[in-house]
């Protein structure tokens, strides 16, 4: 990949288009009337966001700030030389199906058992269409096992690694499970958003699977596939926003671009409204959130911090807040400009491995795609991306390329005995005119 400072583009094009939807939803009050009406719902107001403050300012900083650590990333990896391909391809393909078949027949049981609620799964169907919140709640409330939903969240991560498998170039076998990977992932996160608002994990899947294909491929490739992903991704989009806001009599193309449009300029909103503020520090609840969640600590956190959190959720609209303020709400100015280098660190360390070992183009893969809707949520320190992290480093553990280890080699000495019986006459030391290699078992 030519660019060399990528999470920062990625970064800058998530923002971009916070700042430019923002910017149009201002100059054309009559093409997105919809969007004051949106942000009204939450109690909040356009012209607030619109207008500059010292929140645009910190968000300058701490982009500068990310980028500083995007630097250092690049130094520190420099000169690093190319590492082993020490993945069996064949053996992660297999793997890779089973653990993704494992994912979804979770995702079955969850949704038979939801639909056993409502007396089948036609009515849950028909549910959904009618009254889409009770059917998210009537799925949110069934839960076969604790962290159940992370199962279904792993999804993108499997096909994501499905995707850098199949650009390696597979035996047909091996090719057609990866294929049966990606399309499975397919359908089941273009159906899912329909009854449950997780259309980011359909976008993460989508996004994903491009980088780690062309990362691994060290080109841009499939420019019309990525032009199929987000017309499928604008449609379900369009479609879920449909049967959630029956009351607009509007086109669905109208409907969703509008609702898309809100989406950004709610979440810069979101990015805005702390800064300024005097708020109380919460010391990593927000930004780590995700390894609270994964060490079960999450509650305790909470219970400790319940009041400051509370006036926190006092600060923003819908949703959380993003990547570049989670840090401010944390650690203050200080230390948020020194939390987002440390992501920049990192995310720079991990794509520059990308371009010379396989599982780290997948790692960066999902890092990538979470950067690139940074504006809605610190996705990168999420439970579901750590989760998915975690079970791509399992599989890749699993398909490790396991060398017969080489017996060790010592000159044998032709005075002594030999190893093995024979019939032969023995063979005299002085008949001998240089000494043999004997391969000795371990």
């Amino acid at each position: 990949m030519p660019v060399i400072l990528a999470p920062s583009i990625l970064v800058l094009i998530c923002w971009g288009l916070s700042f430019g939807l923002t910017a149009m939803a201002v100059a054309f009050p009559q093409v997105f009337d919809l969007v004051p009406v949106f942000l009204r719902r939450e109690g909040r107001d356009l012209s607030e966001v619109a207008r500059l403050s010292i929140g645009h300012l910190w968000l300058v900083t701490a982009s500068l700030a990310f980028l500083v650590g995007c630097l250092a990333g690049n130094v520190a990896t420099r000169h690093r030389p190319p590492g082993p391909f020490s993945t069996d391809l064949v053996r992660a393909s297999r793997i890779v199906a089973r653990v993704n078949l494992l994912l979804l027949l979770v995702t079955g049981a969850w949704i038979a058992v939801s639909a056993a609620k409502v007396e089948g799964l036609v009515p849950l169907i028909l549910l959904s269409v009618a009254d889409n919140l009770t059917t998210r709640d009537t799925l949110l409330d069934t839960k076969l096992f604790t962290g159940m939903r992370l199962f279904y969240a792993a999804l993108p991560a499997t096909g994501c690694l499905a995707a850098g498998l199949l650009a390696t170039g597979l035996p047909p076998r091996a090719k057609r499970a990866c294929i049966g990977v990606l399309v499975l992932n397919t359908v089941t996160l273009a159906l899912l958003p329909i009854v449950m608002s997780q259309r980011l994990l359909l976008l993460q899947f989508l996004l994903s699977s491009y980088m780690a294909t062309c990362l691994v491929k060290r080109r841009i490739v499939g420019l019309r596939w990525l032009l199929l992903a987000g017309l499928l991704f604008l449609g379900i989009w369009m479609l879920r926003e449909s049967v959630t806001n029956p009351q607009f009599y509007r086109h669905p193309v109208d409907l969703g671009l509008q609702k898309l449009a809100y989406y950004f300029v709610n979440d810069l909103g979101n990015a805005i409204g702390p800064v300024g503020a005097d708020i109380p520090h919460t010391y990593g609840a927000v930004s780590f959130r995700g390894v609270l969640f994964l060490t079960f600590s999450e509650g305790l956190i909470e219970g400790a911090l319940k009041d400051r959190l509370a006036i926190l959720n006092t600060l923003k609209g819908g949703g959380e807040f993003p990547l570049l303020t989670a840090p401010f709400v944390d650690f203050g100015v200080a230390g948020g400009v020194g939390v987002l280098m440390l992501f920049g660190f990192v995310c720079q360390v991990v794509y520059r491995v990308a371009h010379v070992r396989f599982l780290a183009a997948v790692v960066y893969a999902q890092i990538g795609a979470g950067l690139l809707f940074s504006s809605h949520a610190v996705y990168i320190s999420h439970q579901n991306q750590l989760f998915g992290l975690i079970l791509i480093f399992a599989i890749a553990r699993l398909s490790r390329v396991t060398a017969m280890p080489l017996a060790p080699i010592r000159l044998s000495d032709p005075a002594k005995d030999a190893v093995f019986h024979t019939r032969r006459k023995r063979v005299e030391a002085s008949e001998t005119a240089r000494p043999t290699l004997e391969l000795v078992c371990a």
